[in-house]
């Protein structure tokens, strides 16, 4: 059981349940903010996330190396950052801008996966992101989508900022307990949350009813769970690959949209949808030109 748990199609499975629990968040997120200001709900979201990690750590924090904790403050910053811009963009701009602006993570990770970690694209992965940036922007195309703005500049900031994210996760995942490291930047960015709170006058405001349902599920599920399977199963695959899967986020956002709240169901998110869902499929397809990677294992100068 413990060498199926560790290969790259559980890896696939667990990053693509993620991407899932991510877009099923989205509308409860998107209605506790609505209530509660964004930097008081991500630094009692991520506090409770990092409380619930530590939880299965205890007194080994202490042995944590100097470098563990480096590597997961850089990585909470990264996080922190790209949320920051995000939710800044979305005051300039529209969440169709953003959406597919913040997408382009999946273009931006293969170039920094390439000057970073000197891994070489493979021509199909090419070929879905190709697929995939398409999808996106069927997903967020609207008749006024020529008009760009000060908040599309910021979104996408964030996408660059999520593409070091990813592209760093999969370096450091490869060094150092994934729980250890899950936790330090779950951690990092509730502190830098709070920090937000001081520096711009505010101050912490008491949970509203309304809000406590949506900060326990995503404190729980969307932060403790699902950063620390990303931590730990994006080392099995390449961050370009992890890109694309994440690309499924707004999709799963759609379809639990249209399930749970009865939202429509547009072709737009059909079509968008299967383009993305084509590209992550077709990614998988290099394996059968490269009988190196036959075992799951990636080869470290080609992705």
């Amino acid at each position: 059981m413990g060498k199926i748990l560790n290969t790259k199609g559980a890896a696939i499975f667990f990053l693509t349940a993620i991407t899932a629990i991510w877009g099923w968040s989205f509308v409860i997120v998107k209605e506790s903010i609505s209530f509660y200001p964004v930097f008081s709900f991500l630094a009692i979201r991520f506090l409770l996330g990092a409380i619930v990690l530590f939880f299965f750590i205890g007194s080994k924090i202490f042995l944590f190396e100097k470098k563990l904790w480096l590597s997961g403050f850089l990585l909470g910053v990264f996080l922190f950052s790209g949320y920051a811009f995000q939710t800044t963009g979305l005051i300039y701009t529209t969440p169709a801008h953003s959406g597919f602006i913040t997408g382009l993570f999946v273009v931006f990770t293969p170039l920094l996966e390439t000057l970073i970690l000197k891994r070489k694209p493979h021509f199909l992965l090419v070929f879905s992101l190709v697929l995939s940036t398409s999808g996106l922007f069927i997903l967020s195309y609207e008749k006024d989508f020529g008009s760009l703005n000060y908040g599309d500049f910021l979104s996408l900031i964030c996408a660059i900022i999520y593409s070091f994210h990813i592209v760093f996760l999969d370096r450091f995942s490869k060094k150092y307990n994934t729980l250890y490291l899950a936790f330090l930047q779950v951690i990092t960015v509730s502190l830098l949350s709070f920090a937000s709170l001081f520096l711009l006058g505010s101050r912490l405001l008491p949970i509203p009813a309304i809000s406590i349902r949506g900060v326990i599920l995503t404190g729980l599920l969307a932060t403790a769970f699902s950063y620390f399977i990303q931590t730990n199963y994006q080392r099995l695959t390449s961050a370009t690959e992890a890109a694309l899967i994440f690309t499924l986020e707004p999709v799963f956002a759609g379809l639990f949209a249209y399930y749970l709240w009865g939202e429509v169901f547009s072709s737009k998110i059909f079509v968008g949808g299967t383009l993305i869902l084509l590209g992550m499929l077709i990614s998988q397809g290099r394996f059968y030109f490269d009988k190196k990677e036959k075992t799951g294992v990636v080869d470290e100068n080609k992705i």
